[in-house]
């Protein structure tokens, strides 16, 4: 099949249908991870505008203010409080809100490659056939709408230092500004297009303010949110970012994000043999087979032992092998795209996506896919620039999208129902359990919190903790804060079982896929059966 690009009016109308053809299925999705905290921001904000972090939540062992856990600004959070004012807070009406965030990201990335590539339109179906979008873009968190602004702010960036355009200027740098008050990474959009610029113009000129601006509003932010609730938050993040770690040492953390690279940008690897022919595809399967005996010489990555008893675990081995294959061919892209062309374009390309990984792998605190998000439409431009250099890899490019899209989906999928499995397992708790006991306490948090808090039951605080006679006490496995209960204090009661996925897993520490955190995984997913989610319930004696 001959590639053929359409024209703008007909290219956008087919990547907002591919788009939205992908995340529809999923505005059931249940609330998730870290989506709680936006939800109840946003009602904060719906009654309260003006002290958007003006309550406390418990989010670890005790109850804290809000901005002690809310390691984000808030302006993802105002905008879910106009989703959840003008549709309702059910699921499906917040997640059919955050649809246009992920279409504007999508629709950017496309303008952003019209000047960066001559085949922009398959560089956006890239951005949108990968794990790392479609995961993220079902969420209710600010990624994908960081990206969105993001990649806007680029493009109006560009036509202004281009065009000499002050209006386009200035549009750009409030995008800047709305972008670092959605995630604070938004804020590297000032230093990456301040070496672009320069590269561009070679002397420095008015255009200089436009890039300060968000550095003065982050500043003042910073000074505001120290006045109102006594802590600096953009500090604060900073500091939570640099100073907690999980994941193991920067070795086993730079393979881990490697593996987290290829996994979320997936389409750089079915892409190989496109991008450099059958040499490269030779090159990939050598470098698979020497990152499986580096892994397996190790025979451990972070807590993921991959050799027990003598047995090593070939599934996982070989599954993060080929993906931190992917990974690397991703940074190899990119300095292939740089040592070629050497202007500020690829400069660009490079810094974007080599800073993001040295974020995600070196500064944050943990590898996770959201951090990886940023450098999905960076990679899909520079792969198709790759491309174009070898005219004859385009009517193949096909079958490339086609494998990412596959993989893609059923890590959504994954990912939806092990979101499901949380609220079906709080339901059906609270049905057996409250006829049998006046309280009911809980573990954990995540989805499993949000839903168990609003059918009453209590989350259970480790300082100080007040058990109360004949009290069922909830404990997940597979969560985040699981604390040891007393054992002078509980008995058993019952266990109860919940199968998300049967296929792969997207968070599950059994297998070691750990999208949202290494913590759980040095993988951002992985193919295999993951035992099903336990509960264990115990009776205050």
């Amino acid at each position: 099949m001959k590639w053929r690009e359409p024209g703008l009016a007909r290219a956008v109308l087919i990547l907002s249908t591919a788009t939205l053809g992908c995340l529809v299925p999923f505005l059931g999705k249940a609330v998730h991870i870290d989506d709680p905290l936006f939800i109840w921001t946003a009602h904060q904000i719906q009654s309260h505008p003006l002290d958007f972090y003006g309550f406390n939540v418990q989010w670890g062992t005790q109850e804290t203010p809000i901005f002690q856990v809310m390691q984000n600004p808030p302006l993802a959070a105002y905008y879910m409080a106009v989703v959840g004012t003008l549709l309702g807070w059910s699921e499906i009406a917040l997640h059919f809100g955050f649809l246009l965030p992920a279409l504007a990201a999508v629709v950017g990335t496309y303008y952003v490659a019209r000047t960066l590539c001559s085949h922009p339109f398959a560089a956006a179906l890239a951005t949108v056939a990968t794990p790392g979008f479609l995961i993220s873009s079902t969420s209710l968190m600010c990624d994908t709408l960081m990206v969105a602004l993001w990649m806007w702010a680029i493009f109006f960036w560009m036509r202004g230092i281009q065009d000499q355009n002050a209006r386009f200027l200035g549009l750009a740098s409030l995008l800047m500004i709305a972008c670092s008050l959605t995630k604070y990474y938004g804020i590297c959009l000032a230093p990456l297009l301040l070496v672009y610029s320069a590269m561009l113009k070679r002397r420095p000129g008015a255009w200089l303010l436009y890039l300060c601006a968000p550095l003065i509003v982050l500043v003042g932010y910073q000074l505001l949110t120290k006045k109102v609730y006594g802590l600096g938050l953009v500090a604060d993040a900073a500091h939570y970012a640099t100073t907690l770690r999980t994941g193991g040492a920067l070795p086993t953390k730079l393979l881990a994000a490697l593996a987290f690279t290829g996994g979320c940008t997936l389409i750089a690897l079915p892409a190989v043999p496109l991008a450099w022919g059958k040499r490269g595809l030779a090159f990939t399967l050598v470098g698979a087979g020497a990152i499986a005996l580096l892994v397996v010489g190790m025979k451990h990555v972070g807590e993921r032992e991959v050799v027990q008893a003598g047995r090593v675990d070939w599934s996982f081995v070989l599954q993060m092998a080929v993906l931190v294959v992917g990974g690397a061919a991703v940074l190899i892209l990119a300095v292939g795209d740089f040592l070629r062309h050497k202007d500020a374009s690829s400069l660009l390309l490079l810094l974007w996506i080599g800073g993001t990984f040295l974020f995600a792998s070196v500064i944050n605190w943990t590898v996770a896919g959201r951090n990886i998000l940023p450098m999905i439409p960076p990679a899909a431009i520079v792969l198709i620039r790759r491309m174009e250099e070898r005219d004859w890899a385009f009517p193949y490019f096909w079958w490339a999208l086609g494998i990412s899209l596959a993989v893609a989906l059923m890590a959504a999928q994954a990912d939806f129902q092990l979101a499901g499995s949380a609220r079906t397992a709080a339901f059906e708790l609270e049905q057996q359990l409250a006829p049998k006991s006046n309280d009911i306490a809980f573990e954990g948090h995540w989805g499993f919190q949000y839903y168990m808090e609003k059918l009453g039951a209590k989350s259970l605080q480790q300082h100080p903790m007040t058990l109360v006679s004949n009290e069922m006490i909830i404990v997940p496995t597979d969560n985040s804060v699981v604390f040891k209960l007393p054992a002078d204090r509980v008995e058993g009661y019952s266990q109860y079982r919940s199968q998300a996925s049967t296929l792969l897993a997207v968070m599950n520490v059994t297998l070691a896929a750990g999208y949202y955190s290494d913590a759980w995984g040095p993988v951002p997913f992985i193919f295999g059966s993951p035992p099903p989610e336990t509960y264990y319930i115990f009776r205050v004696k």
